[in-house]
């Protein structure tokens, strides 16, 4: 099995520059997933040096993304399909990400049927929680690029 540090986000998620929000994929084990982010300056969600909450929550959604892109490619052998967000319940922002911080985004997930996945979103930057959320995602039918 390719080690997950080996592994290039751009073959698990459908997002592309300048739109990518997840640097890594840092572990996956069926049930959570860990993906990790940098905050830089001038990507394409920051303001005023702080990583909006428009881009935390996108944050959220691509790790989402890299845990079904992941399985997809890696364990089940087919090709990774764009998804969308149904629902966003519960999100509580504690802080913004400062330019030059890492997040590290867990997503549990809750449940999974035809397609259609609840998981539970915590962005931590070091040991404190900044963010979450829970995320209910559907798969298209439609092949990422």
């Amino acid at each position: 099995m390719t080690p997950f540090k080996d592994i290039p986000v751009k073959e698990i998620l459908p997002q592309r520059d300048p739109f990518l929000f997840v640097d890594s994929l840092d572990s996956y084990d069926g049930k959570e997933t860990l993906t990790s982010f940098t905050v830089r300056e001038g990507h394409l969600l920051v303001e005023d040096g702080f990583l909006c909450a428009a881009g935390v929550l996108e944050n959220m959604a691509q790790s989402s993304a890299a845990r079904i892109g992941y399985l997809s490619k890696y364990i089940l052998h087919i090709p990774v399909r764009i998804g969308f967000i149904g629902a966003i319940r519960n999100f509580r922002l504690h802080r913004l990400p400062a330019v030059g911080e890492t997040l590290s985004t867990s997503i549990v997930l809750k449940e999974d049927v035809f397609g259609i996945s609840l998981v539970d979103a915590v962005v931590r930057i070091g040991e404190e929680v900044i963010a979450e959320a829970a995320l209910k995602t559907a798969l298209g039918e439609k092949e990422a690029e």
